[in-house]
């Protein structure tokens, strides 16, 4: 457990959770190196974010550990835009739960 004194700023997570994050990579490094990760599934966009540089990105970098970012909505990148035909190119399985 945490506590987040910095508030939600929408395109800045970042800067809110990442220091926590790297400690906990830290800590496993330290504590339990037979355990760690070699890839991390990140709570937040990587590369798609709007400025080319999210959370999973940050945290990618300052603990040296391959990255993926998994948000929970899609932002508007490059042409890439949350709406009906780009769902309809997603397999039908996984438009629901990604871009409902």
């Amino acid at each position: 457990m945490v506590s987040l004194t910095a508030p939600y700023v929408s395109g800045f997570l970042a800067f809110r959770e990442v220091p926590f994050l790297v400690d906990a990579v830290q800590q496993l490094r330290e504590k339990e190196p037979r355990l760690m990760p070699q890839v991390l599934f990140v709570d937040g966009n990587g590369v798609l974010h709007h400025r080319g540089f999210g959370v999973a990105c940050h945290l990618g970098v300052l603990t040296d550990l391959p990255c993926i970012g998994v948000a929970k909505k899609l932002l508007q990148v490059d042409g890439l835009e949350n709406n009906a035909l780009h769902k309809e190119k997603l397999p039908h399985a996984c438009v629901e739960p990604l871009l409902s």
